[in-house]
């Protein structure tokens, strides 16, 4: 474990919660984050997108709540949060998943949760968008989508 993980599961367990990703403090709560001013990344190799809606850099600290949406044929490798726990609520589309070990499908309506610790998987099987509102219990795992391009919303590049 890195030394920055250390220090945001250290600030986790103590609450506090005026940490970011980057060890920034924290920006002041918006209670209202739309979807056309949040900062969206590509992700899944070019198949997909994650819109960051709300997280560290908008004042929220206990959870993070972003909007995944997944091309037919995109995969979410198997990966774990250690500290996080992940849901996931279906609005469209529909996915093959593993979570330690039981195989699921999931489609529109369901919904899905993943505990800290599980390893998990995806698999896009709908022919159309797989689109879904994740939130992670313990943010900071939406991170990882920052290291993707940024979409201009206007063009969709």
């Amino acid at each position: 474990m890195t030394r920055h993980w250390k220090l945001l599961l250290s600030a986790a367990v103590l609450g506090i919660a005026a940490l970011s990703w980057a060890g920034e403090p924290a920006a002041a709560p918006r209670y209202r984050v739309s979807t056309k001013e949040a900062p969206r990344y590509q992700i899944a190799n070019g198949k997909g997108s994650a819109t960051l809606l709300l997280n560290a850099s908008t004042g929220a600290t206990a959870a993070s709540m972003t909007l995944l949406e997944l091309n037919k044929g995109a995969a979410v490798p198997e990966h774990v949060h250690e500290a996080s726990a992940e849901i996931l609520y279906v609005e469209d589309g529909a996915v093959e998943m593993t979570v330690d070990g039981q195989k699921l499908r999931v489609e529109r309506g369901d919904a899905v949760y993943i505990p800290a610790g599980a390893k998990h998987s995806a698999q896009v099987v709908s022919e159309g968008t797989f689109r879904a509102v994740q939130v992670y219990a313990g943010p900071g795992p939406e991170q990882r989508f920052t290291q993707g391009p940024r979409v201009d919303k206007k063009n969709g590049k």
